[in-house]
């Protein structure tokens, strides 16, 4: 199914567009406590956790890309399953994202935004400051996507830039003064132990696939999205696995009495003392740019369900000038400023984790359902190597994930996902009686 509404949209993104947002989403404020969370279950052998998520979001990435690559209408994640399972799927897949998952991750993260403020800013810990930091971030982020989508990613483009030099400046900075002895190869850690730091990562991991759900926007969707995707998660990863390892070789035991604020003690084995302020605006900002990503890729997502006919069509509705889904962000907008206030999300977080897998485990049977009964189709398609392995090595890890998950994670996502079902059937019923 296409859309018609879809040709109104502005084709305004391209490949690094793409690149930027996952790693605007997935190098987020968790960066800065990982390395000493990981070196304190796996010491000396910390790195063999990084290449195991690495290798499981890779597998991810290229499933992704190749779904990607066939279907060209914005929605990402949600429309994949969608198409492949048909509209029960599709409703409950697009509520359990926008709002499950983004909404939800959006509020913590305006809340993370003022708590960092507050160290450096002790009014911010009241509520009449948080109101008004809260009011200005979604402010900004919102007015920017009304003008385009194109507004909106200059944004992400310079706060994505400023973390990442900032980090790789730690890293450079960094390298100097590691001692190799920190990070000398002590012997293959227990497996427990792998899989209970790599839980940590893959959390950190998470979102990134947000940067597909603007393919409708794309100037070239079938080759930028699965290209742009692809090469972020690399990127992502050799951030990730660069950082940790000039942390581990500077600091070495020290983490174990710095988990708190790793980074911090590094910046002041480099810079001293000055370092603490830089990194703490660093920290900031690298919410602000996840965030601001987050927000402008879920009004794509309801503005998706909205077009293919799942949920009030008033949120499909496009400004007439800058043809951007004017209603969808104006809700978000409200339904996060709402959330992040009041503080009632801290009661539905504890799904975030767990939906989100469920959505990608939807994808990797949308990827298998495509390559079986789409034999025939455009040779340019971007295609998976090794494919059948690489989906099964992404669904086996899934699983494996899931199964770590606390039952109160798993209980809370499968009672939101009954309420969902229920609402469809009864949003249909209420449809035939009307008509």
């Amino acid at each position: 199914m296409s859309r018609s509404s879809e040709q109104e949209l502005k084709k305004d993104l391209g490949i690094w567009d793409v690149i930027t947002n996952v790693l605007s989403i997935s190098i987020g404020s968790g960066i800065f406590l990982l390395p000493a969370l990981v070196y304190v279950i796996l010491g000396h052998g910390s790195i063999v956790a990084y290449i195991a998520c690495g290798l499981i979001f890779l597998a991810l990435g290229l499933c992704f890309g190749e779904v990607s690559s066939r279907i060209d209408d914005t929605g990402g994640v949600y429309v994949y399953i969608e198409r492949a399972f048909g509209p029960l799927a599709g409703f409950v897949a697009n509520i359990l994202y926008w709002f499950g998952v983004s909404t939800l991750a959006c509020a913590a993260l305006l809340n993370a935004m003022a708590d960092i403020a507050s160290t450096a800013f002790p009014a911010f810990e009241e509520f009449g400051a948080r109101f008004i930091l809260f009011t200005v971030v979604l402010g900004v982020i919102s007015f920017l996507s009304y003008r385009g989508i194109k507004n909106g990613m200059t944004l992400i483009k310079i706060l994505t830039g400023v973390k990442v030099i900032a980090i790789l400046a730690l890293v450079i900075f960094g390298i100097s003064s590691v001692n190799l002895e920190n990070i000398s190869w002590q012997g293959f850690p227990e497996f427990p132990k792998i899989g209970e730091a790599s839980l940590l990562l893959i959390f950190a991991f998470l979102g990134g696939e947000l940067s597909l759900v603007s393919t409708g926007e794309m100037k070239n969707p079938k080759r930028t999205a699965p290209m742009g995707f692809v090469i972020g998660i690399i990127g992502v990863v050799f951030i990730f696995c660069c950082l940790h390892l000039v942390v581990q070789g500077v600091l070495g035991d020290q983490l174990i009495e710095n988990q708190e604020a790793p980074l911090a003690e590094l910046a002041k084995n480099i810079a001293g003392d000055s370092a603490f302020l830089l990194l703490l605006a660093v920290s900031f900002i690298a919410v602000w740019s996840t965030l601001s990503s987050i927000f402008v890729m879920k009004t794509r997502v309801l503005y998706a369900g909205s077009a293919d006919g799942l949920t009030p069509s008033i949120f499909s509705r496009l400004h007439p000038k800058y043809k951007t889904p004017v209603v969808a962000i104006s809700f978000l907008t409200i339904l996060d400023l709402i959330l992040a206030a009041s503080g009632s999300f801290r009661y539905l977080l504890v799904m975030v984790t767990v939906a989100s897998i469920f959505i990608y485990l939807g994808v990797v049977l949308a990827f298998f359902k495509f390559r079986l009964i789409k034999k025939n189709e455009d040779q340019n398609l971007f295609k998976a190597p090794l494919g059948y392995f690489v989906g099964t090595f992404a669904f086996i890890s899934l699983i494996w994930i899931l199964m770590q998950s606390s039952s109160e994670e798993l209980w809370a996502s499968a009672i939101f996902i009954t309420v969902l079902i229920l609402l469809y059937f009864i949003g249909n019923f209420v449809r035939k009686r009307i008509s």
